[in-house]
């Protein structure tokens, strides 16, 4: 026996009304890639849109050399990284959490085993065994989900690239595991031989080596500002500059022009290197400089406040590292972190899965001519280049990031970062602390 339910006609024109435009809601928000334009009367569901991103995807991440293929690449197996793989540090990672939390700086975005596409660290995917290519894959999210673990993190996770290094197959975690995108960009080689290019006259050739800086693979700036449009995540730039060396580019100031530029037009966070290269000062005062900061291997709040006077107002962040050598720990974190707590910055802090040994030394380039770091100072042209560059950079009062994408808010009277500083999201519940956390 069929039962007819019978209903107003009215409430059926409101209950249909509704999920017109639940359905609207629901297009609306999905990601574009994910939208499909199925013909009419087709049986099947379209996925070209989303397939056609997956084939782009993989071809950014083969796209360089060398590959997994190539025996050059294998210089050695790191047990250490195979550890980590499997977990063995996460309780380290967790104290580092809490420590940061602690320190108020759970806000901290954490630059994660930067350039592990080169050859030159411990944790360089250049080490991992041929029969465990996906060991610095599995490092990487054994420390994102131990360290989204803490409560009151709010942590975000930047992933970070050497442009022309070997394929980054083997380096992506997957988008659930990174926040962040970025790649280093410095004002120097260029030319096959590793010094910079020349013109025919002699003199060096800024716009040739502006177009290798745009068109490196992977990690170049036009590979970059793709696989960012791929993956949705936003860019940060954590290392970048001029250089002085023999096979730099010296005060490029077309350098300086494009790359504050591309800064602007990909909404960008850059954080310019100042290791030695601009005088201590007290807070700057003056206006925010918006989505940019300054970096240093070894960096401190006088140095970044004195970037920022130097360009007429006071930047946003600051990148920070803790030690290449030393295993992380609350001792040898602790002294890194102090000076930043009430520092006025957010920290892009470099963070290392696994530690180098004390025989690899953090690169810093061999002696500039003189055997003196460049003072930036002396480059009027230079300082101009970059202040109307950055300063032309839109602004935005109590914002903590990249556009829309921080979801951080500051209290009335804090500088971005600051103490007083909350993200929006405090009031979400906590993290589950796993077993070993509550000792």
């Amino acid at each position: 026996m069929t039962v007819k339910l019978k209903m107003p006609k009215a409430r059926w024109r409101v209950i249909l009304a509704c999920l017109a435009v639940i359905a609207g809601i629901t297009a609306a928000t999905e990601p574009t890639w994910k939208q499909s334009s199925a013909p009419a009367g087709s049986s099947k569901p379209a996925r070209t849109a989303s397939a056609a991103v997956e084939a782009e995807l993989a071809a950014l991440l083969n796209a360089g050399k060398p590959n997994s293929a190539t025996p050059a690449r294998h210089k050695s197996n790191s047990s250490a990284l195979v550890a980590a793989a499997a977990g063995a540090d996460n309780q380290r990672f967790y104290r580092l959490g809490e420590l940061l939390v602690r320190d108020g700086l759970a806000d901290t975005i954490i630059n994660l085993s930067r350039e592990m596409n080169g050859y030159w660290y411990a944790w360089s995917v250049w080490h991992t065994p041929p029969a465990e290519l996906d060991a610095f894959i599995l490092a990487w999210r054994q420390v994102v989900t131990t360290m989204r673990s803490v409560p009151g993190q709010h942590f975000k996770f930047l992933w970070t690239i050497y442009p022309g290094g070997a394929t980054a197959t083997e380096c992506w975690p997957g988008s659930a595991y990174v926040d962040y995108v970025g790649t280093d960009i410095f004002d120097w080689h260029g030319s096959p031989d590793g010094t910079y290019p020349h013109t025919p006259s002699g003199a060096l050739d800024w716009a040739l080596h502006w177009q290798h800086t745009l068109t490196a693979s992977p990690g170049g700036l036009d590979w970059t500002a793709r696989f960012s449009q791929l993956t949705g995540k936003p860019i940060i730039i954590p290392e970048w500059g001029l250089d002085f060396h023999s096979f730099g580019g010296q005060d490029d100031t077309y350098f300086l022009s494009r790359m504050t530029a591309w800064l602007r037009n990909h909404h960008a966070i850059g954080l310019y290197w100042i290791q030695s290269h601009v005088t201590w000062s007290g807070w700057p005062g003056g206006p925010l400089i918006a989505n940019q900061g300054a970096a240093a291997q070894i960096n401190a709040p006088g140095a970044v406040n004195g970037m920022g006077k130097l360009l007429g107002g006071h930047l946003q962040y600051a990148g920070v590292y803790l030690s290449d050598q030393e295993t992380i720990s609350d001792a040898t974190a602790q002294p890194v972190l102090a000076p930043w707590e009430n520092a006025g910055y957010r920290l892009v802090l470099s963070v290392d899965i696994i530690p180098n040994p004390p025989v690899i030394k953090s690169y810093s380039g061999p002696a500039e001519p003189g055997s003196k770091p460049y003072q930036l100072a002396g480059y009027p042209d230079a300082v101009a280049a970059l202040s109307q560059g950055l300063r032309s950079l839109p602004r935005q009062q109590g914002v903590s990031g990249a556009g829309s994408h921080t979801g951080l808010a500051c209290c009335a009277g804090a500088w971005p970062g600051r103490g007083g500083c909350r993200p929006a999201c405090a009031g979400r519940r906590a993290a589950r602390r796993p077993p070993w956390a509550a000792s």
